[in-house]
């Protein structure tokens, strides 16, 4: 069997050598690293590429074309026919670029102690009727805080906190079956970067607070 690492949600939060992890192919997006949309990375086992067809054809992925047929360029080439996405290229390779600049155990530090800050600070303020979900231990879990305010379905919650400038994410988080065994119909899911700071965890609370008043009504 072939392994494909889902790598999007760790590459941009914490260093990643990619032969450590003994997988096949590895993937991530540039979005989720403040880089582009349209555009991401596949990392794979050299002997996996070149024994692999390409799966478009056109300009730029042959090396000789006869009136029998084409042969394909070596990789990466072969698997990049036509015009590239080149505006998205330039824009991932610069999100590369800030991010190694910062230096990724830089990253995965700051949102190690913002995470625990938050768990803190939610946990004091909103007590017993909030719950957050995953690893009680901010060194064990990403800079995500996946969110539950008892008796106030997620998407209420997500609403009242947009209108105090909080953007967070309610819904089942492409993890339905998590939810179930959970018991949740959804969480509200807030997410820290390498932009987010404590003043932010702050706001969180205080619009959390607020849908908190304002559904005990």
């Amino acid at each position: 069997a072939l392994v494909c690492v889902d790598a999007c949600q760790s590459v941009p939060h914490m260093p990643t050598d990619v032969s450590e992890l003994g997988a096949d192919f590895v993937a991530f997006s540039g979005h989720k690293m403040m880089g582009p949309s349209g555009i991401g990375v596949l990392w794979a086992r050299m002997e996996l590429l070149e024994a692999m067809p390409p799966f478009l054809g056109g300009g730029g992925m042959i090396s000789n074309v006869t009136t029998e047929g084409f042969m394909p360029d070596a990789v990466p080439s072969k698997f990049e026919a036509g015009t590239p996405p080149i505006v998205e290229a330039v824009g991932l390779g610069a999100a590369v670029d800030y991010l190694e600049a910062i230096g990724m155990e830089q990253v995965r530090q700051h949102e190690i102690e913002l995470t625990a800050y938050a768990m803190r600070t939610l946990s004091a303020r909103l007590g017993e009727d909030l719950t957050i979900h995953g690893p009680s231990e901010p060194s064990e879990r990403g800079g995500v805080l996946s969110l539950a305010l008892r008796g106030v379905h997620a998407h209420d919650v997500s609403q009242v906190l947009d209108s105090h400038g909080v953007a967070v994410r309610p819904g089942h988080h492409c993890a339905k079956p998590l939810m179930k065994e959970l018991g949740e119909n959804a969480t509200a899911r807030a997410s820290f970067y390498v932009y987010n700071d404590s003043s932010d965890v702050d706001t969180l609370a205080d619009a959390l607070e607020a849908a908190q008043s304002f559904f005990a009504t």
